[in-house]
């Protein structure tokens, strides 16, 4: 009898994650709707822009060339006056073989007394992560200021400055070996967390969550929004008075959520997206993976309404990974593939 009551609670664990892990993988899923905001061009054809960020006057500025300890990568810019990308040169650059190794999560800030525009880079050269600070010159040069290491720094992910060489962190991955890595990815463990680093060294200040990805602050700095692609649910996040967070409210979009960028003007999110979860493996071996982007309307910081702005089945753009509206243009990123470029004929009002 023992037995038996064991086998049935065994069998419906097991049938509770299976469908559970079904859900999650979108197993039900294959093809996306193409849906476009307006005319749409490709701007880069090869190498991703994983991540982007708008620095003003229309200046997108996006890492490219992302893999994990693998060769340099570079960033660029766009410029959406005119659709055209700019080389950007560098000043000051270390002599390192292994400088900008895969550009993956990055973020802008501004000095408020000095006016000086700084940028941060997420890289991934063997053993651990760095981060590269650069200033942001007029003439669109990087010249290069200093590198910052920590520990802690391990298969980070993405970041958001809120000083001078202040910044909120998100670690998705603990292992770092391929295989435990993989395993980790499809596991459903919360290993991932978010860590703040003053200037001097980095602590964990959220924990327990399940791949924990993009990550941006609201306009008035008082709320961290995280996107925890594990368990497709954007949380958000009060700050206190030491830097720590509070996670006061989260809402699950039913998609594989990436990097969020924030509306200066109106507080919106603006996030790429990955649709169908378990054709994330298309990415890695050639295949089409579908694209998708929301806009998540924001009012005190909260959720209103989330609406999909842009979708395509892979054909024009695939594995899309970040989203940054300006200009009256859409700006999207993938992690591998290409960067598009869209019209935004219309949006709805807040």
């Amino acid at each position: 009898m023992f037995s038996q009551v064991v086998t049935i609670a065994l069998f419906g664990f097991g049938l509770k994650y299976f469908l559970n892990y079904r859900d999650w993988l979108d197993w039900n899923k294959d093809q996306v709707f193409n849906i476009k905001p307006g005319a749409c061009k490709t701007v880069i054809q090869k190498g991703g822009a994983e991540d982007a960020t708008h620095i003003g006057n229309g200046i997108v500025l996006m890492s490219t060339g992302l893999t994990f300890f693998g060769p340099p990568g570079q960033i660029k810019a766009l410029d959406l006056n005119n659709d055209k990308l700019i080389t950007l040169n560098m000043t000051n650059v270390p002599a390192r073989s292994d400088f900008l190794s895969g550009p993956h999560g990055i973020t802008k800030w501004r000095d408020p007394d000095t006016d000086q525009l700084f940028l941060y880079v997420i890289c991934h050269p063997k053993p651990e992560d760095r981060i590269e600070v650069f200033e942001v010159l007029k003439s669109l040069t990087l010249k290069y200021i200093r590198t910052i290491t920590d520990p802690k720094f391990e298969l980070m992910n993405d970041l958001v400055a809120v000083g001078n060489d202040k910044f909120y962190i998100t670690k998705s991955i603990h292992f770092r070996n391929f295989m435990w890595y993989n395993w980790e990815m499809l596991s459903g463990l919360k290993f991932g967390g978010v860590f703040y680093y003053d200037g001097h060294k980095a602590r964990e200040v959220a924990s327990g969550y399940y791949i924990p990805n993009g990550i941006n602050i609201s306009p008035d700095k008082k709320v961290v929004y995280v996107a925890e692609w594990g368990t497709k649910t954007i949380r958000g996040f009060k700050r206190d008075s030491s830097n720590s967070l509070v996670e006061i409210w989260s809402m699950n979009t039913g998609t594989g959520i990436d990097n969020i960028e924030v509306d200066p003007d109106t507080g919106d999110l603006w996030i790429g997206c990955h649709p169908v979860t378990w054709r994330l493996v298309d990415m890695f071996y050639g295949s089409l993976h579908p694209s998708q982007v929301v806009r998540v309307k924001m009012q005190d910081n909260a959720v209103s309404e989330m609406e999909v702005i842009y979708q395509d089945d892979g054909t024009n753009c695939a594995g899309s990974s970040v989203a940054t509206y300006a200009a009256g243009k859409l700006v999207i990123g993938t992690v591998l593939k290409q960067a598009v470029v869209c019209d935004v004929n219309y949006l709805t009002p807040n």
